[in-house]
């Protein structure tokens, strides 16, 4: 007899935090602005919908004092895991990065730490 399975648990905290964003699927590329971001994954807002099990490339741009950074931003693969229509005629979606290398995972964890730092400020 299989146990129970438990319910998925992020391993990695988010922040909520806003960036601009890069979605670029197999049909098309638009923009996003991120609600939360994690080392494994982020929450994304867009005009277009997403589907679920989605494949995408997403950049993410640091913007500092309304302005992109100089930083480069980071391009990552992810896959869409869950997404929904929002009462504003918009679309929000959960996407968990797929393949991160440790350059990759270096550029978020700076990132976190300084827009979390600035964000308690």
């Amino acid at each position: 007899m299989k146990a129970p399975q438990q319910p998925h648990r992020r391993q990695h905290q988010r922040l909520d935090l806003r960036m601009s964003a890069e979605v670029r699927t197999a049909n098309a590329a638009f923009t996003a602005t991120t609600r939360d971001l994690s080392e494994g994954g982020a929450g994304l807002n867009a005009e277009r919908p997403l589907g679920e099990g989605e494949e995408i490339t997403l950049g993410l741009f640091l913007v500092l004092d309304g302005l992109e950074s100089d930083t480069p931003p980071l391009w990552v693969k992810a896959r869409v895991a869950w997404a929904s229509e929002t009462d504003a005629q918009g679309y929000t979606a959960g996407v968990r990065f797929e393949v991160i290398s440790d350059e990759q995972r270096t550029w978020l964890r700076q990132v976190l730490a300084q827009l979390g730092t600035e964000a308690k400020a």
